[in-house]
C-alpha cells in the first residue's frame, strides 16, 4: 500500500498548529469587518453614551460566539485519502460531506504564511474546474506530509487519465523522458527591484485614494457627518489656504508613499521567485511572508500572454500571464498565474514547453482594418471632446477649451494602438498582438478553442467587417474589425483544427 494511503486512508485531522492558524483567521477576519465600528469608537469616545457601549459588547459578544466556532470546526473538520478520490466531512451542526475525484482536479498548491513558516507546515489547496475558490483548503499539514500528497494526488490522477487514454500514455512517457528537470527561470533581487520601479504606481495611488475614502465613508456612518466635518474642516481650510504649492506637494507624497508601496509589496509577494519544469509540469515557487509552491501542468496551459510598459521594456523585462482551464469566469481568473518579469529568451524557453516548438515563431502580420482607428477618434474622441468643450463654455468661457486637447492625446494613442493591433495564425498557433504605450500578446494553440463566434454591429455590417471571438477554458480572444471574408475563413480554419485533433489536453 502506498505510505500516503496507509497514514490518510482513514480520516485524520489537520496538525494541531492548524487551531492557531483557524485562530489568525478568525482575528484577520474580525478586525477586518470591525475597525471602522472600533476606530469609530476610539475617535468619538468623548460623544460616548449607552448606545456605544451596547454596541461594544454586541461585537465582543459575536467575536467571542465566532472564536469558539472556529475552534469547533478544526475539531469537526477530517480528510482521507483513497485511489482516486479525496473526502472531505466537516461542519458543526450541519454536516457536509464532499467527495472530489482527483480526474476533477485541476490544481493542487501549497501555501505557507509566516506562521506555517514558524512550525515548518504548510497548507494545502485544492481547485477543480468547477469551483469559484479553492473547494478545499486543509489549513496545516507537516512540509513534508502536504508534499507527499500533493505528489500522489497529482501521481494517481495521472495514472487515471491514462487508463483512460491508453493511447497519451507512450506519447506522454516518450516526451517526459526528453526533458531533464531544470530551472526556467529565476528572480534576483535586482530583478525584483526593476519589477517594482517598472509597476503601475497610479493602480496603487488609486488604491490609496479609495482606502482613506472608504475609512472617511465608514467613520461617517458610525459618528455621523457632523462629527466628521468637524475634524476635518481645519485641514480642509488649510489646504484650501495653501493653494496649488500644498496640492503639488500632496500629489507628490502621495505619489512617494505609492511608489514604496509598489516596491515593498512586489519583493513579498515575489520573493525568491523560481520556476522550474519536471516532466510534464511547471513548479512556481514564490514569497517571502506568504510562500507559494503552485504546481502547472503543461497540457492545462490554454493561453501564454506576455506585456510590457514603457518603463520595463528599458529593462527588457516582460509579465507572463498562463491561463489554465476553468470552467466559470471567476474560475478562469483564479486559474490565471502570474509572473511579473521575465526576459524574452525565457519566454521563449516556455512556450516552447508548451506549444510545439516549430510553430512557436514569427508570421505574417494580419491587420485590422483601418475603420477602427477612424471609429475610435469620431466615438471616444472628436464627438466627447466637442461636447465638453461646449457644455463648459457656459460655465468656464474659455477655459473650457482645455478639453479639446483630450482630442489630439487620444488621435496619438488610437494611432499607436492601430500599429500594433495585429494577429498572426500558423497550422498549430494563433497570437494576438495588441497595446497602446506597452506591448501585450497572447497565445493559443488552435485545437484547444472550443467555440467560435462572428458578431457584427450594424456598422460594422454596412463596411462587411466583423469581429471573431475564440473561446477557451481559459478565457476568450477577441480580433476586431476584421473583413467578414478573413474572420469566416478563420472560423471555419480553426474548427476544422479542432475537429481533426482528437488529443486530450483535459
Amino acid at each position: 500500500m502506498h505510505p500516503v494511503l496507509s497514514k490518510y486512508g482513514q480520516p485524520s485531522r489537520q496538525s494541531r498548529v492548524a487551531i492557531g492558524i483557524v485562530l489568525v483567521k478568525f482575528i484577520k477576519t474580525s478586525i477586518r469587518a470591525a475597525w471602522p465600528i472600533l476606530l469609530g469608537l476610539l475617535i468619538g469616545r468623548k460623544n460616548s453614551d449607552n448606545f456605544t457601549q451596547y454596541l461594544l459588547i454586541a461585537v465582543l459578544v459575536f467575536a467571542a460566539f465566532n472564536l469558539i466556532g472556529s475552534i469547533m470546526t478544526f475539531f469537526r473538520f477530517y480528510f482521507s485519502l483513497d485511489e482516486s478520490s479525496i473526502l472531505i466531512d466537516k461542519g458543526i451542526l450541519k454536516r457536509t460531506k464532499i467527495n472530489i475525484p482527483f480526474e476533477r482536479i485541476q490544481t493542487v498548491n501549497l501555501q505557507q504564511n509566516l506562521l506555517h513558516q514558524m512550525f515548518g507546515v504548510a497548507s494545502i489547496e485544492i481547485d477543480t474546474a468547477g469551483a469559484n475558490k479553492s473547494e478545499l483548503t486543509i489549513d496545516a499539514l507537516k512540509k513534508e506530509e502536504a508534499e507527499a500528497i500533493r505528489q500522489f494526488i497529482l501521481e494517481e490522477k495521472k495514472q487515471i487519465q491514462s487508463q483512460q487514454d491508453p493511447l497519451s500514455r507512450g506519447l506522454e512517457s516518450e516526451n517526459e523522458s526528453e526533458i531533464e528537470e531544470k530551472t526556467l527561470l529565476q528572480l534576483s533581487f535586482n530583478d525584483l527591484l526593476k519589477i517594482g520601479f517598472s509597476q503601475n504606481h497610479l493602480k496603487s495611488m488609486v488604491l490609496l485614494f479609495a482606502f482613506a475614502f472608504s475609512i472617511i465613508n465608514e467613520i461617517s456612518s458610525t459618528l455621523g457627518d457632523d462629527l466628521v466635518e468637524e475634524q476635518l474642516s481645519g485641514f480642509e481650510a488649510y489646504f484650501l489656504n495653501s493653494g496649488w504649492a500644498m496640492a503639488l506637494g500632496a500629489l507628490i507624497l502621495v505619489f512617494i508613499i505609492s511608489f514604496i508601496y509598489s516596491m515593498i509589496s512586489t519583493i513579498l509577494v515575489n520573493f525568491e521567485l523560481k520556476m522550474s519544469i519536471q516532466g510534464k509540469g511547471f513548479k512556481l515557487f514564490k514569497g517571502l511572508i506568504n510562500r507559494e509552491e503552485i504546481s502547472i501542468n503543461t497540457s492545462k496551459v490554454q493561453i501564454l500572454s506576455w506585456s510590457d510598459n514603457p518603463v520595463r521594456r528599458l529593462f527588457r523585462m516582460h509579465t507572463i500571464i498562463l491561463a489554465q482551464a476553468g470552467s466559470t469566469e471567476a474560475n478562469q481568473q483564479h486559474t490565471k498565474i502570474k509572473i511579473p518579469g521575465a526576459y524574452l529568451k525565457q519566454i521563449k524557453q516556455i512556450a516552447w514547453l508548451i506549444f510545439p516548438k516549430p510553430f512557436v515563431r514569427k508570421e505574417q502580420k494580419h491587420r485590422v482594418s483601418k475603420v477602427l482607428m477612424y471609429r475610435i477618434i469620431l466615438v471616444a474622441g472628436f464627438i466627447p471632446s466637442l461636447i465638453a468643450a461646449g457644455v463648459g463654455y457656459y460655465f468656464l468661457d474659455a477655459k473650457a477649451l482645455f478639453f479639446l486637447l483630450w482630442l489630439p492625446f487620444l488621435i496619438f494613442g488610437t494611432v499607436l494602438y492601430y500599429k500594433k493591433r495585429s494577429y498572426e495564425i500558423n497550422d498549430e498557433l494563433l497570437k494576438n498582438n495588441k497595446g497602446v504605450f506597452g506591448n501585450h500578446r497572447e497565445m493559443v494553440q488552435l485545437y484547444k478553442v472550443q467555440a467560435v463566434k462572428i458578431s457584427q454591429s450594424w456598422y460594422q455590417r454596412r463596411k462587411k467587417l466583423a469581429n471573431i471571438h475564440l473561446y477557451t477554458a481559459a478565457g476568450a480572444i477577441k480580433i476586431p474589425f476584421i473583413t467578414l471574408e478573413k474572420a469566416e475563413a478563420l472560423e471555419n480554419f480553426v474548427l476544422y483544427k479542432v475537429e481533426s485533433n482528437d488529443v486530450n489536453w483535459m
